[in-house]
């Protein structure tokens, strides 16, 4: 009984903090018609939704691990903070108005914060409970261009590589969504979609940085006998 109250009592938080956001990835120039998007906010709770937008620089650390700082400058945001009531949307206007002429692309979480409710004003019992969506945007001059280069692999554990890459290009990468083909004599091995996002840990390389990412492959693969390959998107390269 103690556990069907605990769970109806999370299922209602829920839908009082529910709500969706859209695109969660985008790509902006840094000039132009197209240095600008719509993110759509849905309301899908059942009580009034109150957010706030704001524009954070994304960088990562040396072991791959996200920085976050708030940034007021590179984004006119409009509104910065409404109130959508239930089952509607809000269009929310995401300009980029920072330095046009980029020498490499940036990258910034432009997130999405409910404004904490009061359970307390609305007859509901329980702890009040709020949702945040962190969306990652990239802003890419024109002509950027990514340049992976596979410095090192060596093999941690049994089916577990690490590979170093650096990026000599201007523009960022995202690993997972890349095509990566292992070949082992005849035998080619191709991670690419879901099955490439769940064997890869650290999967968005800057412009112009080094990182080291984790593979899960086959243990069949030797790693002084195999060659890696990083087969870029078109749209990417």
């Amino acid at each position: 009984m103690r556990l069907l109250l605990v769970t109806l009592f999370l299922c209602t938080c829920f839908n009082v903090a529910a709500f969706q956001v859209k695109p969660m990835v985008a790509e902006l120039e840094s000039l132009g018609s197209q240095s600008q998007r719509t993110m759509r906010i849905l309301n899908t709770s059942k009580q009034p939704l109150t957010v706030e937008i704001s524009a954070n620089n994304l960088t990562l650390d040396a072991a791959g691990n996200e920085l976050l700082t708030e940034n007021e400058d590179d984004f006119l945001i409009l509104p910065m903070t409404t109130v959508i009531p239930v089952g509607k949307s809000q269009s929310v206007l995401i300009r980029y108005i920072g330095e046009p002429m980029l020498a490499e692309s940036k990258s910034y979480r432009i997130i999405v914060d409910q404004v904490a409710v009061d359970l307390a004003q609305m007859n509901t019992s329980g702890v009040g409970m709020t949702l945040s969506f962190q969306t990652l945007f990239n802003v890419v001059p024109e002509g950027a261009r990514p340049n992976i280069e596979i410095m090192n692999k060596t093999m941690v554990s049994k089916g577990v590589w690490e590979i170093e890459l650096e990026n000599k290009g201007n523009r960022y990468v995202r690993l997972a969504q890349e095509k990566w083909l292992i070949q082992q004599d005849s035998e080619v091995y191709t991670l690419e979609g879901r099955e490439l996002s769940d064997a890869l840990i650290g999967k968005l390389l800057m412009p112009n940085s080094k990182l080291k990412v984790t593979l899960k492959v086959p243990e069949k693969f030797d790693i002084s006998r195999s060659q890696l390959e990083i087969k870029l998107d078109a749209t990417t390269n």
